[in-house]
């Protein structure tokens, strides 16, 4: 509101105008009035003067009508502007959160500010601000009418007013309570359609739609009871504040009348009253809703603050020591990890947004350490493999090395660079990172592939495909590289998905490639072709591959083999064989399921990942 003060400034002044001009025009008719009952039958009110007075009440409200709608022209539209500015530093905000912060609160709650919460706090920025300003003016500049006529008659007037505000006081207070819990339920809700939309091939191959909708109809139906609640305090006030109205009106009858009659006050001046009386009674009749909306405002923008008070873990450093200087760029991809440990907090004890938690983050409630002291050494043109139980810290580890968590200084370094002393865009742009859940937008394939690099050639975008080995399913889809990729890549298999964020990464040309389970979505023929494909890639940068299949793994220069975030054995694919520890038993457990899986003619059975139990380890399945 700051940024557009003038603006609101200038628009109060409008709404001061306008009140005054509206109190004129009792005050002129009550004028005319006393002229026209003059003892002397009106015989002194000329046409001309009845005229002039018409036409004085006449330009009036004209002259006021054009005010008010200049003062709504700049309050509303200045509400609107306001609330684009939120919008933009609310987005701007949470792109640069980081992505625990997503794994801490559900989509639902966060959209359910982002859209709900917003359009109250638009209310409180336009309607409510104008609909206070001119019920304080109307009452500052209606009370100085009413006083210049008669404060006894006034002071009657007001007087049932104080117990009414406190009442509505009080009600407002009930109306704040239930809003924030209706907005609370509305994001559940939201949540849960979220859920349910994006779920929904799990929810038809379970045949769960029955029971989804009973989930979604008990949530709709503790939203509308909640909704209803709020609804029926919110009606009370109006009807309260007309009654309000109504028994001044009646007070004012009842005393100013008798004044009349003794000659205390003149029958223009009572007329007067009455109309004034009326224009007061507009301003306190929406005062229920300007006090309802007020609340919800006042709620909304708690909610919005919530998230734009969270920290952005992920900042970048000082400009002295960003890495912009001659020397200090990216340049190789030597990655050093020193003593690496990474301790996820209790949840409980995080800044959450009420009621947000999702339920994949339920297993981080209590905190645990998820990497333990880890450290090795990375050359340009080599390559990491890493392998390991499920939570193991395997992924833990590749989003630390791509900042996409925080890490403390002196723990990773590349090229001899702290990466806490790199600028996140420098530093992004020479990490490139494919995750093992591929995420594609609603856009061509060649879009998608061109993500990252917006200007990239037809020719460039081509090669990408081709060393992710996809340009062999190019004649799978009606357009090709043109080809609309329906939501989250709908209409792409697994292992096209996987392959296409794989492209869209290579298209970078990153000095560090940071491969998770990248191959897990195709059989491992295909892996070894991709494999293949990305040796001249892989020798001209670092790479870290994580893979549950050893053979993915066989030909890395050094093997890391993580258990509980720790790193067991280190070494190459027959270093690691000799010493018969967990790779060596993984190895043999896969090695026996895909002979299992050639003897049945099958492409392949799912290799063990677990690092600890076989289901089949007497292979009779």
């Amino acid at each position: 509101m700051k940024r557009y003060r003038a603006r609101y400034a200038l628009g109060a002044l409008c709404v001061v105008l306008a009140v005054v001009l509206k109190m004129c025009i009792p005050k002129l008719l009550g004028d005319s009035m006393n002229q026209l009952g003059r003892g002397d039958g009106g015989a002194t009110a000329t046409p001309d003067l009845i005229l002039r007075a018409a036409l004085l009440i006449v330009g009036a409200a004209a002259l006021g009508a054009v005010i008010r709608t200049l003062s709504r022209l700049m309050i509303l539209g200045n509400s609107r502007r306001a609330v684009g500015d939120v919008r933009k530093d609310l987005f701007d905000h949470l792109v640069k959160l980081s992505p625990s912060f997503y794994v801490r609160h559900q989509t639902g709650h966060v959209m359910s500010r982002c859209v709900n919460d917003m359009q109250n706090v638009q209310g409180l920025l336009g309607p409510v601000f104008m609909y206070l300003t001119e019920t304080v003016v109307v009452y500052a500049v209606g009370l100085c009418f009413m006083l210049s006529v008669d404060p006894f008659l006034t002071f009657c007037i007001l007087a049932p007013f104080p117990p009414f505000l406190y009442l509505a006081r009080k009600l407002a207070g009930r109306i704040q309570q239930g809003t924030r819990a209706a907005q609370e339920k509305l994001a559940e809700l939201s949540a849960k359609v979220d859920e349910s939309l994006s779920g929904q091939k799990v929810i038809k191959s379970l045949t769960l739609e029955d029971h989804d909708y009973d989930q979604f109809r008990g949530q709709s139906l503790a939203y509308r009871d909640t909704m209803l609640d709020v609804a029926k305090l919110r009606a009370s006030l109006q009807p309260m504040m007309m009654f309000l109205a109504s028994l001044s009106t009646f007070i004012l009858l009842a005393v100013g009348g008798p004044m009349v009659t003794r000659g205390d006050i003149d029958l223009g001046e009572l007329i007067s009253m009455i109309y004034w009386m009326m224009i007061l009674a507009a301003p306190t009749g929406i005062l229920g809703f300007v006090i309802s909306s007020l609340k919800r405002g006042a709620v909304a923008l708690e909610r919005i603050c919530e998230v734009l008070d969270m920290p952005a873990d992920l900042v970048d450093p000082e400009p002295a020591k960003s890495g912009e200087g001659p020397g200090r760029a990216i340049q190789h991809g030597a990655l050093e990890v020193r003593n690496l440990s990474v301790f996820f907090p209790p949840l409980r004890d995080q800044p959450h947004l009420s009621g947000s938690l999702p339920p994949e983050a339920e297993d981080q409630i209590d905190g645990r350490k998820v990497l333990r002291d880890v450290s090795f050494r990375a050359e340009p043109g080599q390559t990491i493999g890493i392998v390991g139980a499920t939570g193991s810290g395997k992924t833990t580890l590749l989003r630390t090395i791509g900042r996409l968590l925080e890490v403390e200084p002196g723990r990773v370094f590349i090229d001899g660079l702290d990466v806490n002393d790199i600028r996140l865009a420098q530093h992004r742009r020479a990490v490139g990172t494919v995750p093992q859940e591929t995420f594609l937008f609603s856009m061509t394939l060649a879009d998608n592939v061109a993500l990252g690099r917006p200007d990239a050639t037809r020719e460039e975008i081509h090669a990408a495909v081709t060393a992710a080995d996809l340009e062999k399913d190019l004649h799978q889809l009606p357009d090709g590289l043109d080809t609309m990729i329906g939501e989250r890549g709908v209409n792409l298999s697994g292992g096209q998905r996987q392959r296409t964020a794989l492209a869209r990464v290579l298209l970078l040309q990153p000095k560090i490639l940071l491969l998770d389970d990248t191959l897990s979505a195709v059989d491992t023929h295909t892996a070894d072709q991709i494999l293949l494909a990305l040796r001249p890639i892989m020798r001209k940068c670092t790479t870290i591959l994580v893979a549950h299949r050893v053979s993915t793994l066989a030909h890395a220069d050094e093997i890391l083999v993580l258990d509980e975030g720790k790193i067991v054995e280190r070494g190459d694919h027959a270093a690691l064989l000799r010493q018969d520890g967990i790779y060596a038993s993984l190895h043999r457990r896969q090695t026996r399921r895909s002979q299992l899986s050639r003897e049945l003619g099958l492409d392949e059975l799912g290799p063990d990942a677990s690092g600890h139990s076989d289901p089949d380890e007497d292979g009779t399945r």
